[in-house]
């Protein structure tokens, strides 16, 4: 038995991490080469029960011949006092479980991020002929300061090319109800489009924060996978993107040949709705350039155009004045002259037919002929004649013309200017007449003038911005275009390009771009290191025995599935020669059509409380 403190072969054992159905986890150092991992090691009780031995060594098996940054690296098999453990790299001690149960709401690029990372390392599992078979959330393993997950317990993998191989027969169902696809649940034989489907009912989980399937008893949960769909996400979470909605629902499609056929696909489809959603959120850091260029030109032509209004407006209003004062200047001086002889000689009666019939014109508003004591003679307004005229105030003095005073009187329709000209016979002042002309036609033309500037200016405005909009946005989307690029490239996608060419300087940009990319990866091909060969150890045991304790420093994948298969055989080739026999119908999976597996091992590196 192994207890933490303890040493086992060449492994220093630490504290206890985590305990499954079938097996313990412990830290273990290894002193030999400074490396630490975690060693789960399989329960001295289960050590004569073919069923968990068979899982345990599939497990070895099948993640021994996986090299993929997002699956748990296996190290070294071997056994300790007879107990076959399994050597893994240590990883962080949350699952996606723990995030599900702390109702933990992720961003939607970083559940994107998640399911990438899943997508691929499924495709390397499917490619390498493996299906996980039991794709849940605790068995992805997750590191929330990077971001990163590892699929792990590969305890129940359907290896269809390895002489251990456990192949699933019609009735035989494996992995964990929840999180099965229909045809497992049928018991059906299956391929990777399964654990896309798993993968799917926990990206619907991590997105709405409910279950897919709640079923509460087997019967119910199986009856809702085969034929329910999950409550659609536009209804549970109508935030959520809609290419991501499109991207679930293609997973958990019910016919197999609907969903997503691999890894790659989904993979594929999750990294362009990533760079949409990489996209928006850019621009919600910043003002995207179209709508920012075409602000400042609005802006500024706004500005310039209003200017331009006002200058006009005013120079046509100042015009439109002095041709109007100047009118009744030449009116109010020439009725002054035909009044003269009428005023000198008292005719009051030819003066008021003089009044009368200028006044027929309509060209002015009130006509006063006042005589040199101030008192009205002769007026259009028949209530004003016998009495004294009111003097006008100077504050009212709005400019003199051949001395005519001009008066500006009263405010808005009813604004006029008074004409103040005197009456002369032999250069002798003997009165004066008082010309009122109405403001209100001047005020009519001002009107109509302001509104056609403003239309002018309003559609000068409009025309540039539209044309400063189209023109940034095809520069934006220029620009767009060599970010996405960049951005792929720093991804790891070293084979992206710019194949777009332009006649300008984007294409200047481009092909800078594209030489630089050409020239780090002939670069970085010329310095790719030689691969290492591993290293082996097999240690004596007192009786003579050979005990495996292989001590991989793996750089290749060729070494690494080489160490890992051999020591996996050895692995099967003690325990056939010992009390247990591992027979044909085991390895099959025919023992479980007994007593189906409700559910499958969960490795679990959780810290010591």
């Amino acid at each position: 038995m192994v207890e933490a403190g303890s040493t086992a072969g060449r492994y220093e054992i630490g504290e206890l991490l985590g305990t499954g159905a079938m097996a313990e986890v412990y830290k273990a150092h290894d002193p030999q080469i400074g490396r630490t991992g975690a060693i789960k090691i399989l329960k001295d009780s289960l050590i004569d029960e073919t069923e968990y031995l068979n899982r345990f060594l599939k497990e070895a098996s099948a993640a021994g011949t996986l090299n993929h940054p997002n699956i748990v690296t296996v190290y070294d098999v071997g056994k300790i006092n007879e107990l076959p453990y399994i050597l893994m790299e240590l990883v962080g001690s949350e699952t996606l479980a723990d995030v599900l149960d702390r109702k933990e709401k992720l961003p939607y690029s970083t559940i994107i991020d998640i399911a990438m990372q899943i997508s691929s390392a499924l495709d390397c599992a499917h490619n390498s002929n493996i299906v996980h078979r039991d794709i849940k959330p605790e068995n992805i393993l997750y590191d929330s300061a990077t971001n990163t997950i590892k699929i792990a317990d590969f305890g129940i993998a359907k290896q269809e090319d390895s002489d251990l191989a456990e192949r699933t027969q019609v009735g035989t169902i494996m992995g964990t109800p929840r999180y099965m696809s229909p045809e497992q649940a049928r018991g059906e034989t299956i391929d990777g489009r399964s654990d896309l489907f798993s993968l799917g009912v926990i990206l619907y989980e991590l997105l709405t924060g409910r279950k897919a399937f709640d079923g509460q008893s087997m019967a119910t949960l199986t009856l809702q996978i085969l034929q329910q769909d999950p409550p659609p996400l536009r209804d549970c979470a109508p935030n959520v993107p809609r290419g991501l909605q499109s991207i679930i629902n293609g997973l958990l499609n019910k016919k197999v040949a609907k969903r997503f056929q691999n890894g790659r696909q989904v993979y594929d489809a999750l990294a362009k709705e990533q760079r949409t959603l990489l996209d928006q959120q850019d621009e919600q850091n910043y003002l995207p350039m179209q709508v920012r260029w075409t602000a400042i030109m609005g802006a500024v032509v706004g500005l310039v155009m209003i200017i331009s209004v006002v200058m006009v407006f005013n120079v046509q209003r100042k015009l439109l004045t002095d041709q109007a004062i100047s009118a009744g200047v030449s009116l109010a001086t020439f009725i002054a002259s035909e009044s003269a002889i009428h005023l000198l000689g008292e005719d009051w009666i030819g003066l008021e037919t003089l009044t009368d019939e200028a006044f027929k014109r309509k060209s002015f508003a009130a006509l006063t002929i006042v005589d040199l004591g101030s008192v009205v003679r002769s007026s259009t307004d028949k209530s004003l004649v016998g009495k004294p005229w009111a003097t006008l105030s100077n504050d009212d003095l709005l400019v003199t013309r051949q001395d005519v005073s001009i008066y500006e009187t009263g405010e808005g329709e009813s604004s006029l200017y008074i004409l103040d000209s005197p009456i002369h016979f032999n250069e002798t002042r003997i009165g004066s007449i008082k010309l009122s002309v109405s403001q209100s036609p001047l005020a009519n033309v001002m009107s109509v003038t302001r509104r056609v500037l403003l239309v002018l200016g309003f559609s000068v405005t409009l025309v540039v911005l539209f044309a400063a909009y189209f023109l940034n946005r095809l520069v934006a989307r220029n620009v767009l275009l060599v970010t996405r690029t960049i951005r792929d490239y720093a991804g790891g996608n070293h084979r992206a390009r710019i194949s777009r060419s332009w006649k300008n300087e984007f294409g200047a940009l481009a092909n800078a771009f594209n030489t630089m990319a050409e020239q780090l990866q002939i670069e970085s091909h010329a310095e790719k290191p030689a691969q290492v060969s591993s290293l082996s150890e097999v240690e004596e045991t007192p009786e003579g025995e050979p005990s495996m304790a292989t001590d991989a420093t793996l750089s290749g994948p060729g070494a690494d599935d080489m160490a890992l298969e051999q020591a996996v055989g050895e692995l099967d080739n003690d325990t056939s020669s010992g009390g247990d026999v591992l027979d044909q119908g085991s390895l099959n999976g025919d023992s479980l059509d007994e007593e189906p597996l409700e559910d499958a091992t969960v490795i679990q590196i959780r810290p010591e409380s």
